[in-house]
């Protein structure tokens, strides 16, 4: 009955021994995955960054810069023109392509 007892105790220590290695090598599969992702997202961050600082976007002497919204890859400029009226200017965000302009008119 001794011997039975220490068989059973023998292959318990053995399968807490693989669990506790299955954990830990869970465990620092984890943390390298977090570490891989964030450093993928702080480089996508950065040339993003880049790519925007390298876009100039010309306004036209008088005119003023009302309101920036950003969405969907686009950008949205509300421009306050030197003769009163307003403009919204479509632009790429990764490009800083101008994709259109909405006139904005009042009527009468």
């Amino acid at each position: 009955m001794t011997q039975h007892w220490t068989e059973n105790s023998t292959r318990l220590k053995l399968l807490v021994g693989v669990m506790t290695t299955l954990l830990v090598i869970g465990l620092i599969l984890l943390v390298v995955g977090i570490a891989r992702t964030s450093k993928e997202l702080s480089d996508q961050s950065a040339q993003l960054t880049a790519k925007m600082s390298d876009v100039p976007i010309k306004l036209a002497p008088g005119d003023s810069l009302i309101d920036l919204t950003a969405d969907n890859g686009r950008l949205y400029l509300a421009i306050r023109h030197q003769n009163g009226g307003q403009s919204v200017v479509v632009l790429d965000s990764k490009t800083g392509e101008r994709l259109g302009q909405l006139n904005l008119e009042t009527t009468q």
